[in-house]
C-alpha cells in the first residue's frame, strides 16, 4: 500500500504522531496514513480536520476511526488516495 501512495507523488507521513494530522490540517503536506491506530489517539482530528477543509475516514470509508484505521486529506484527494490504498 505505501508502495503505491509514495509512487502517486502525494506529500505525507505516515505511521506515528500526531504531527502528521497538524500537517494536513494547516496544508502543509496533502495526506496522512495509519495503518492501525488506537481511537483516543485520532479522535480530535474528526473535529480539526474537516474544519479545515479536509477529510479522515478509515482506509475502507467510514467515519467510525473506532475500526482501526486512519486517512486524513486535503478531502480534494481523499478518493483517489483512498482507492491506491486499498488491496
Amino acid at each position: 500500500m505505501l508502495q503505491r501512495l509514495r509512487a502517486s507523488g502525494v506529500a505525507m507521513r505516515t505511521w506515528g504522531d500526531g504531527y502528521g494530522y497538524v500537517l494536513v490540517a494547516t496544508g502543509r503536506i496533502e495526506a496522512m496514513f495509519d495503518p492501525i491506530i488506537n481511537f483516543w489517539d485520532i479522535a480530535p482530528c474528526q473535529v480539526i480536520i474537516p474544519e479545515a477543509g479536509g477529510r479522515v475516514t478509515t482506509l475502507e470509508g467510514h467515519d467510525n476511526l473506532e475500526l482501526g484505521s486512519a486517512l486524513a486529506t486535503n478531502g480534494v484527494l481523499h478518493e483517489p488516495l483512498r482507492s491506491m490504498l486499498l488491496p
